[in-house]
């Protein structure tokens, strides 16, 4: 296999001992794959280092981060104009916004760090696919592992609910401002070294993906350990949103086996029973609403979502076209949006959907290219899996289940066009563009059609 026929002077990879393939390094990988696994972290749990050192000195960090990044894709000799065009079009819609928003300096400092994360997606898709396995399953389960010993440390040690570090909040205020409410054996909610149960959640379903993946590829003996983990991080998080993500990645993962397993008529009947079946367990949830978020211990109206949407939406009215000007992420010293998710007397940062978001910030042409966007990424998730050979499809199953949950999280979280949710996805759109892209980077053994 090859990255679109192209060859490539810099590896001969070929099987060890036991069989298994694995790419070969190129000068500066070992120093690019420390540098991804960092990014990797720091865009999966960006809400810990924040809490640690507080927004000020998390921003020197990430332009530092960017800095490195810059300088390898120099060496890496990158042709940023083989990039693609639904990534351009999207970012330059971003940072042309500027000229128009309500807050034009921010909507700037938005564009660096949306800038800066497609660098880094594209820095991370220079390696070889195994090798971006490896970071995200190592980096995933060793956030983790910190999290449970975390909020173990909290409830054991401290025995009281610990705020941001930088924070100066009253003990008594809301726990919605704790950093871990050290609540882990007593039944209560988990929220993690980053502070937040749904990207507790998030990161659990993302493990559990790649940890599942791998051991039916045969690639792990201790698979059990790797997916009781993210199984045990799911249930103490409680998370509705990646509740229902993970439903819909088990029923694609069985889907897919289906699919391998029953070309034809026979997998066509099975995919309308499924659509079917979606579709009255749809109508089910709807028909029982006030049932189902009873079940699932939240309000009739998501948790007070339905008035933040509401709000975004008002917002984005006023200029539905081209919307009111990037930011990405709400910054709480930014009017209008230091208010606009107030919800019983918290601030929340988001659209709680990423697609309204998009429409507030960039208006209807921003959920256009969004769309694109989206349409580029699964398309390539999808013929990487179709063209698989029978041997690697477990693995190269690995990007479209996590287009899925990504897209699903979106429909009540903004995280996937911020942050790790946006590095994948940049991931997944820039596909078989990978060696067009940089040249220099090594051919890789698996994923014909992402890298």
């Amino acid at each position: 296999m090859d990255d679109g026929g192209e060859q490539s002077s810099h590896t001969a990879p070929g099987p060890d001992a036991a069989g298994a393939w694995h790419d070969c390094p190129v000068p500066g990988q070992r120093r690019r794959t420390i540098l991804a696994t960092w990014i990797v972290a720091n865009a999966a749990c960006g809400d810990a280092v924040r809490n640690v050192i507080g927004y000020p000195a998390w921003a020197g960090v990430v332009l530092a981060t960017f800095v490195w990044v810059a300088v390898e894709l120099v060496l890496l000799r990158v042709r940023l104009w083989r990039m693609p065009v639904a990534v351009v079009a999207f970012a330059a819609m971003a940072l042309a916004s500027a000229i128009w928003a309500i807050a034009p300096g921010w909507s700037l400092v938005g564009s660096v760090i949306l800038f800066g994360t497609i660098a880094s997606a594209l820095l991370i898709a220079s390696l070889p696919y195994r090798v971006i396995l490896d970071v995200t399953h190592w980096t995933m389960q060793g956030l983790l592992i910190a999290s449970f010993l975390f909020e173990a440390f909290v409830a054991l040690v401290l025995r009281q609910p610990l705020f941001p570090l930088w924070s100066d909040y009253p003990p008594d205020a809301s726990g919605e401002l704790h950093w871990s409410s050290g609540l882990i054996f007593e039944g209560g909610r988990v929220q993690g070294i980053m502070g937040n149960a749904n990207l507790l959640g998030m990161v659990a379903l993302i493990a559990l993906v790649i940890a599942g993946c791998r051991a039916a590829a045969g690639l792990d003996r201790w698979w059990p350990l790797w997916v009781a983990l993210p199984i045990l991080a799911q249930l103490v998080t409680r998370s509705a949103t990646v509740l229902f993500a993970t439903a819909m990645v088990a029923v694609l993962t069985l889907l897919v086996v289906s699919w391998v397993q029953w070309r034809g008529a026979v997998f066509y009947r099975i995919f309308g029973i499924a659509v079917a079946v979606g579709l009255v367990c749809i109508g089910v949830i709807v028909a029982n609403w006030p049932l189902v978020t009873d079940f699932l211990g939240r309000d009739a109206d998501m948790t007070g979502r339905f008035d933040i949407w509401g709000r975004v939406i008002d917002l984005g009215l006023t200029s539905p076209v081209v919307g009111v000007g990037y930011l990405g992420y709400w910054l709480p010293w930014v009017p209008p949006f230091d208010a606009l998710g107030e919800m019983h007397g918290m601030v929340y940062l988001q659209a709680h959907n990423v697609w309204l978001d998009v429409f507030m910030q960039l208006g209807i042409v921003g959920v256009l290219l969004w769309g694109g966007l989206q349409y580029r990424a699964v398309t390539n998730t999808l013929g990487a899996l179709y063209r698989s050979p029978v041997g690697e499809r477990a693995l190269n199953a690995i990007p479209l289940l996590l287009w899925v949950a990504l897209f699903v999280q979106g429909l009540a979280e903004s995280r996937p066009w911020i942050e790790f949710g946006m590095m994948l996805l940049v991931i997944f759109a820039i596909g078989p563009l990978r060696k067009q892209i940089a040249p220099s980077a090594p051919r890789t053994e698996a994923m014909t059609t992402i890298g």
